[in-house]
């Protein structure tokens, strides 16, 4: 599948990640998606083509009062879902997913933050139990974010690989990003995986807003992950019963793409149009001052995240 809707469900998370990509630890206002925004949503989704796959994530995506009935109306209606999970709930709360999805759930993956684990070995025994019993249709990846290693952390780290191995899981080190940037890594760190370099995609055609779209707790939509600044980015909003995808490729006016899925989903294409990316670029001066106040919660928290981590554990930014 080459087509995708992300659905940030919640802003809430039980757990309380410094490094957080969407810096919820400095968030004052967690918020979930309200019943208005679900059923549009669930009434937006009834128009689109079955090959869309549908990710539901947040925050926490379990912690949202209407989860289950979400991801089982996708299910009915014959969606591939994704979903993502700090692995924090007890087994039967996965388990009640994979019988309300049944083959139609394409992934689970676990997303575990070493920082947050209070007891390791009840963890791992359970990750095992999960990997032992899921079904095998259910891809599973274990994301572990690379944060401030520690002797620990690495023996941790080898434990879960281990297991991982045992059960031909994939386990993928995430990289961590402060300020949309990718931190600096020492030798120790490092070795756990390439350098990752950033996607430039100025002036590039994208299918990120036809194709693909990522959905925000408010009903805002956006074409993609790496910027709410740019007028060209924003689609509108999910509640609006004439919402509707862009019906073609559009120009990229990043320099960077931040987000891994438009390139691993095949949504970037080689053709390059400077002149429309730098009219486009020119146009959203014009905007720019009405998205950095309509965002300027988000832009004040990811700062005082940068501040903070850079301060506290000397981590540089390229």
């Amino acid at each position: 599948m080459e087509k995708f809707i992300d659905f940030i469900i919640t802003q809430k998370c039980n757990q309380n990640c410094a490094y957080c990509s969407q810096s919820k630890f400095e968030q004052e206002e967690k918020n979930h998606a309200t019943s208005e925004v679900i059923n549009g949503f669930l009434e937006f989704i009834k128009t689109i083509d079955r090959d869309f796959e549908i990710t539901i994530t947040g925050g926490e995506a379990i912690l949202h009062p209407r989860f289950f009935e979400i991801v089982e109306k996708l299910s009915n209606l014959g969606f591939k879902i994704n979903l993502i999970s700090n692995f924090s709930f007890g087994l039967e709360i996965y388990h009640k997913i994979f019988n309300i999805t049944s083959e139609n759930l394409n992934r689970l993956d676990i997303s575990l933050h070493l920082d947050e684990i209070k007891n390791f070995e009840k963890i791992l025994e359970k990750l095992e139990q999960f990997l032992k019993y899921k079904p095998k249709y259910i891809k599973t990846t274990i994301l572990i974010p690379i944060f401030n290693l520690t002797d620990k952390k690495e023996s941790d780290i080898k434990k879960i690989t281990t297991l991982a191995e045992k059960y031909n899981t994939n386990v993928d080190f995430q990289h961590v990003r402060i300020l949309n940037r990718y931190i600096k890594y020492n030798k120790k760190e490092q070795k756990y995986f390439n350098k990752k370099e950033q996607e430039k995609t100025y002036a590039n055609y994208c299918k990120a807003g036809a194709n693909s779209a990522v959905i925000y707790e408010d009903g805002s939509v956006y074409r993609c992950y790496s910027s709410r600044f740019f007028i060209k980015n924003y689609l509108g909003n999910i509640k609006s019963k004439n919402f509707k995808l862009n019906s073609k490729a559009q120009v990229c006016t990043q320099k960077f793409c931040t987000c891994p899925k438009p390139k691993e989903y095949n949504q970037i294409t080689k053709t390059k149009n400077y002149l429309t990316a730098f009219l486009y670029t020119f146009t959203n001066i014009c905007f720019l001052p009405f998205f950095m106040a309509n965002n300027h919660k988000i832009i004040k928290r990811k700062i005082k995240q940068a501040i903070k981590l850079s301060k506290n554990l000397f981590l540089g930014v390229f």
